[in-house]
């Protein structure tokens, strides 16, 4: 009681007017009081920062503004310096990004800074079409007019928040030549961060330990943000995975810290879509509270974006007059287009600059079969074609990479490698292996990359966000939404193409039966064979892959973007998914409704209650929330070696990442031990569970072959 006597005592020392003018008093409100918590929070760890306030050092009176003004600038989260060079430098759009605008990108920079319909866009429109500038430039007008402070760009994968990173640092530079107004860039990725470009490790000084005097003090000073994950959010300008801001909405640590400095940033939400309920709902719960409770701005890019996801995203942000249309006019509604809060799809003119492209899509029965494709493989590898080849999980993955190497058909020379090493891409990598993987996959099929035939196998991974350009595209069976954003690979670029691939081709992999109903027990449950492929499991409800699969067959040729909206609705629809006849497939959809219901309660129930008086709040912290867990990723294990092994591409590994489903249950080992090494494969011991760490990725030795 002391202290809080003294510090009442310091308060009126160091704020006298609130003590001593007449004045109403502050609002004692729900939404205040956990702003206040986050903003104490955000006070406390940066005050606590000796770069900014060293310990013993002499301070005129209780409040060192100097210092704190100097901490606020250097860390970024006082931007008015770049506001204002913004702001006295106005500048077109070709100016400030190098080119003409397409037709939705000046769409969206025709939009007012302080029109409070526009406080969410839902922007619509096919891959290639310029999504990403049209974000920044949003970004641009609302910065340079005070409406935001910051940036935050997320993304659904880390590959994908890397190879955005680069194309905003190179914009930043552009549009800030001068390095003392530039905005920090933030590379928002847990263990890859990054500060203007350049990796927070490196700027770091040998010993971790800063001090005063140091030269190199401002530079160390800068990367505040960047130096704890908990802290990504404070950046000017941040790109990193979705995850990072979906923590400021759940109950978990630090969520008020999140939260508060997420309040004056724009949110921009890369490769939206509807396949994941769970996801969704906890996109819902935050933009409700970003924007419709703090009255903040949001921007959400998809190319497969549904009425009925559309409608919620509204409702969510208060747009009251939202409602799913009919399927023919959801159908019928424009694409190109973006939407405001006023709930009307504004159409976006399509120019020759952005051409259609066709798509011949082949659907193959060999599901459980992939390996039937490997003369096809070995004919259109001799034909120099690049070839991705992605699948539902990776098992699958592993399992026809192995067949492609074992082909005399197919020259080992074909095979994406990373450095020398062949091997396919998906998530069970450590992370200073995937950083590796990833570039090789940028170096290799990026733009302007050079020509000849290649082969990548891969996940999930390589789905999203990565301007990759092929000539044949091989999936297994998924929803359309889904689908879509794997076509986007195809054909990404302008270059000549080999002799049979002049028109982007398309092979879905699909089961051999007639219907997929035939996958259903009598219960509605998918059978465990269908499990293996992704279906029913990676993605739960097969109506959508049904109704996909009946889309293709009845059409096979494709015409992007003019029959998105088609597809996506064809395949999400309400009124589509309960068009399938049959007693299995009425009991497949109430087991599917009954688990969405099930993942939006548990959504529910993990969202902060920000609408709660703080003193109200239990939180049940998200680490207790197994399902939680498991759709943000948190339950993925982080296991140290003992001691840094040689990995498969010739760097030295520290850890292992094992995805919660392989872990061991009730361990409290901390380490995991190496039981033999040979020529970068690893054979592990964590927890009485035996993993192989290889070219393969991570793999549990006892996990049944698929």
């Amino acid at each position: 009681m002391r202290a809080i006597a003294d510090l009442v005592q310091a308060a009126r020392q160091a704020f006298p007017d609130a003590f001593s003018k007449p004045g109403n008093p502050i609002p004692n409100t729900p939404a205040l009081q956990h702003r206040f918590a986050g903003l104490v929070m955000l006070a406390d760890w940066l005050g606590s920062h000796q770069s900014f306030f060293p310990l013993g050092r002499p301070v005129d009176g209780w409040l060192d503004l100097d210092a704190a003004n100097h901490a606020l600038l250097s860390v970024g989260l006082n931007a008015r310096n770049s506001q204002a060079e913004l702001a006295y430098r106005p500048a077109a759009f070709a100016e400030r990004f190098g080119f003409v605008p397409r037709p939705l990108q000046t769409a969206i920079d025709s939009l007012p800074s302080g029109e409070p319909q526009a406080r969410l866009l839902i922007a619509e429109a096919e891959t290639g079409s310029g999504k990403t500038e049209a974000a920044l430039t949003r970004f641009f007008k609302l910065f340079a007019a005070c409406e935001v402070d910051s940036l935050y760009f997320a993304l659904p994968t880390r590959v994908a928040a890397r190879e955005l990173y680069r194309r905003v640092l190179k914009y930043l530079q552009r549009v800030f030549p001068d390095q003392q107004t530039r905005p920090l860039a933030l590379l928002a990725v847990p263990r890859y961060a990054q500060v203007d470009g350049v990796e927070v490790e490196k700027l770091l000084p040998d010993d971790k330990v800063r001090w005063h005097d140091d030269p190199n003090q401002h530079r160390q000073e800068r990367q505040w943000a960047a130096e704890h994950p908990k802290r990504f959010l404070a950046a000017t300008v941040a790109v990193g995975t979705i995850d990072q801001a979906l923590l400021s909405a759940v109950q978990t640590k630090h969520a008020h810290l999140r939260s508060v400095c997420l309040d004056r940033s724009l949110l921009v939400v890369d490769e939206v879509h509807a396949s994941d309920a769970y996801m969704r709902r906890l996109l819902c719960g935050l933009l409700a509270h970003h924007v419709g409770q703090m009255q903040g701005h949001a921007l959400l890019l998809s190319a497969t974006l549904g009425a009925a996801a559309r409608t919620e995203f509204l409702q969510a942000c208060g747009c009251a007059s939202a409602a799913i249309n009919g399927y023919p006019a959801a159908c019928a509604a424009p694409y190109p287009a973006y939407t405001d809060l006023g709930g009307i799809p504004y159409p976006v003119e399509r120019t020759g600059d952005n051409p259609s492209k066709r798509v011949l899509f082949e659907s193959r029965p060999w599901l459980k079969q992939p390996e039937k494709l490997l003369p096809k493989l070995a004919e259109a590898l001799r034909a120099s074609a690049r070839v991705l080849a992605v699948f539902n999980t990776v098992a699958r993955a592993v399992a026809l990479q192995r067949a492609v190497e074992q082909h005399p058909g197919i020259a080992n020379a074909w095979l994406f490698r990373c450095g020398t090493t062949v091997c396919p891409h998906h998530g069970r990598f450590t992370p200073s292996d995937r950083e590796l993987l990833d570039k090789a996959v940028s170096d290799r099929f990026g733009k302007d990359t050079p020509a000849g035939p290649i082969l990548l196998i891969g996940t999930q991974t390589l789905e999203q966000s990565l301007d990759i350009d092929t000539d044949w595209l091989i999936t297994d069976l998924c929803p359309a939404d889904v689908l879509l954003q794997r076509v986007g690979r195809l054909h990404r670029h302008g270059r000549e193409r080999p002799a049979g691939f002049e028109t982007a081709r398309c092979t879905v992999l699909t089961p051999d039966c007639g219907s997929l109903e035939d996958l259903l027990d009598a219960k509605g449950e998918a059978l465990g064979e269908a499990k293996k492929s992704g279906l029913g499991s990676v993605y739960e409800d097969l109506r959508t892959l049904e109704l996909t699969r009946l889309m293709l067959a009845g059409q096979p040729e494709v015409e992007i973007p003019l029959d998105n909206r088609r597809l996506v609705e064809g395949a999400t629809h309400p009124e589509r998914l309960t068009s399938l006849a049959g007693e299995r497939w009425a009991k497949h959809g109430e087991k599917v409704d009954g688990v969405t219901l099930a993942k939006e309660l548990a959504a529910f129930y993990a969202a902060a209650s920000y609408g709660k008086p703080f003193g109200e709040c239990g939180f049940n912290d998200i680490e207790k929330n197994a399902q939680a867990r498991t759709r943000l990723g948190l339950d993925t294990l982080r296991i140290p070696l003992a001691a840094p092994e040689r990995g498969p591409f010739g760097i030295d590994i520290t850890e292992v990442m094992i995805p919660g489903h392989l872990a061991p249950k009730n361990t409290t080992e901390e380490t995991a031990e190496v039981l033999s090494r040979d020529d970068g494969v690893l054979v592990l011991c964590y927890g009485g569970q035996h993993y192989r760490y290889s070219r393969y990725g991570l793999e549990k030795l006892d996990e049944p072959a698929d």
